[in-house]
């Protein structure tokens, strides 16, 4: 029988704010205006609460090299999809990967890759 570990009361209370940046679907009646313009759908912004944590050693030598000195890890109660867009600290990463332990643990973590600023 699998243990379950329950660390969602402490993952609270050491928890911080992280902003969740969702790009909603491109409706294509919606997509353009009255001139003809491409106009973009406006994001919507939630805060949500996790920690986020530096990489350990074992996951910056995964994958050749695939992930980096900047790239975290999120320890979050919320759900989140390959892709999603995180700001932290002025600092933005996109949802690269999930740990997958549900049977395990009551909290869910995330690889977070560094995305560079425009």
């Amino acid at each position: 029988m699998a243990r379950f570990f329950r660390f969602a009361r402490m993952l609270a209370r050491h928890s911080s704010p992280y902003t969740l940046i969702s790009q909603p679907p491109v409706d294509p009646d919606d997509a353009y205006n009255d001139d003809g313009v491409a106009v973009a759908p406006t994001p919507t912004v939630t805060v949500l609460r996790g920690s986020i944590q530096p990489l350990s050693a074992r996951w910056l030598q995964l994958d050749g090299g695939k992930y980096t000195e900047d790239d975290r890890a999120l320890y979050t109660l919320a759900t989140h999809q390959n892709g999603d867009v995180i700001r932290y600290q002025g600092r933005t990463y996109k949802v690269d990967g999930e740990e997958d332990r549900p049977d395990y643990t009551d909290f869910n973590k995330y690889l977070l890759k560094w995305v560079s600023t425009p």
